[in-house]
């Protein structure tokens, strides 16, 4: 179902995104993952028939007139949950707030009223988390992949702008409908995050790239019904969305009532969630009120009986240092490589109903990429991101060709270039963070030594500043 300099908002922002902020990226994170155990609130037009993606499915039939967020906050404290995730707009552009870009909205509906602002306030009233969930792409208002302009670009961020800006302090931002349905670059990622960090400096970013890139992501998300799943031994701060109950897609459907899945229930959950919480990844119970806005007794009462049986491992350690880590990132203006198709190095893009966009070396190491930042910048972290299986299932990160030892170089002018880090790594498919000393550099050369098979497999290059 995804932190940052001030943004010069008329001007769309440049550079690093960096801005002071009151607690530290891995501080952030620590706190998020202590959190474990959060409600996925799946509530929007297709609670009442859209098609997923539908546009301009009619509103009329929104009225919701039994609506009570505070039930929905008591049923998470039943089940021991410390955050809420309300899908504020999905695909289809219906937005749970009164938006002044658009008609398309609750305000436009009979119900007429601020579901976001009810839930914020009930999720609060009771010391639970907020988060907030905001589709990118956007059929009815046609935001979508070669249909960027500035109109709609600013539509996005005025939108987001009032999300983050209207309900107190938001702990946790989700985005969707972005990295896998148009890139990063449309719709530009430093922009965004530059300006979430603006307005809520210590609110996390999750995208749902699913691992594929890490250049939106604080947090990076499972999503558990493709098979997604975080592996033995995983230390990497993360949430992982999952879905018990029949429904249209994550939502509710005349189904939902009666309708847990095959092979799920209580004591699903309760081995997943204990999974999760054993590889300090949140696990997020998808949970779809119904047309008259409250959750029906199969949620109630599961959620009542996970309480019964779960609440927090005290003994569990704290989260293991991450090393130095990428707080700011820096637009990548170009890239070349001594092989392969270097372009997929900075956008690896979903390949509609397969796999990623990857570079692929060739099999004579090693291997040199050079990053242009377009100017010189202060940067001191670079992360490389694995190859990934999307389909079929299961959704996961791939060990082959991931990078084993490489090298990096700084440059000021392309030509003099000076070494500044050096590492190798084990056979896996874990993100490959390279931090060195603060540079002032246009041109990073990242010379691959080494990988697991004939040739080096990246999806995503990040380049940026940690805090």
């Amino acid at each position: 179902m995804f932190i940052l300099a001030v943004l010069l908002f008329a001007s769309g922002g440049c550079g690093s995104d960096k801005q002071e902020q009151a607690k530290p990226i891995a501080e952030l994170k620590r706190d998020f993952i202590d959190l474990r155990f959060g409600m996925f609130i799946c509530y929007n037009i297709m609670s009442y028939g859209a098609e997923w993606g539908e546009a301009n499915f009619p509103i009329e039939s929104f009225n919701p007139q039994d609506l009570d967020c505070k039930q929905w906050a008591d049923a998470a404290l039943s089940a021991n949950m410390k955050f809420g995730l309300l899908t504020t707009k999905h695909h289809e552009g219906f937005c749970l707030w009164d938006s002044e870009y658009t008609d398309y909205d609750v305000a436009s509906t009979p119900y007429q009223k601020d579901i976001v602002k009810q839930y914020v306030e009930a999720f609060r009233e009771k010391d639970l988390k907020i988060g907030l969930y905001y589709s990118i792409w956007d059929s009815t208002h046609d935001i979508d992949k070669g249909k960027i302009d500035q109109e709609k670009l600013d539509f996005i961020k005025g939108q987001i702008r009032e999300l983050l800006s209207n309900y107190g302090k938001i702990d946790y931002f989700v985005m969707d409908g972005w990295f896998w349905r148009m890139g990063h670059h449309e719709v530009p990622f430093h922009e965004i995050r530059s300006l979430i960090r603006e307005l809520q400096p210590e609110c996390l970013i999750t995208d749902h790239t699913h691992l594929a890139a890490p250049y939106h992501m604080d947090i990076p998300y499972y999503e558990g019904p493709f098979g997604a799943f975080p592996a033995e031994g995983n230390i990497m701060p993360s949430a992982l969305g999952h879905c018990s109950v029949k429904g249209n897609g994550w939502f509710w459907s005349p189904d939902s009532p009666e309708g847990m899945k095959k092979n799920d229930g209580v004591p699903v959950v309760l081995e997943k969630l204990n999974a999760c919480e054993e590889r300090y990844c949140n696990f997020l119970l998808n949970c779809m009120p119904n047309r008259d806005g409250l959750l029906d007794p199969i949620y109630t009462d599961m959620l009542e009986e996970i309480g019964q049986q779960w609440s927090p491992d005290p003994n569990r350690p704290s989260l293991p240092d991450q090393g130095r880590q990428l707080a700011f990132s820096i637009p990548i203006k170009g890239v070349t490589a001594s092989s392969g198709n270097a372009g997929n190095l900075n956008d690896g893009t979903k390949i509609p109903g397969g796999r990623h966009h990857t570079w692929v070396s060739d099999s004579l190491f090693p291997q040199s990429i050079v990053v242009d930042l377009g100017k010189i910048q202060e940067v001191d972290v670079i992360t490389l991101a694995p190859d990934q299986r999307v389909k079929p299932a299961p959704e996961e990160p791939l060990p082959e060709g991931n990078v084993t030892a490489c090298k990096v170089y700084a440059s000021k002018d392309n030509e003099d270039f000076i070494l500044v880090a050096e590492k190798s790594w084990d056979a896996n498919a874990l993100y490959r963070t390279i931090a060195f000393d603060q540079q002032s550099a246009r041109y990073l050369k990242i010379e691959i030594l080494d990988a697991n098979g004939p040739s080096a497999v990246i999806t995503e290059i990040e380049v940026g500043l940690s805090d």
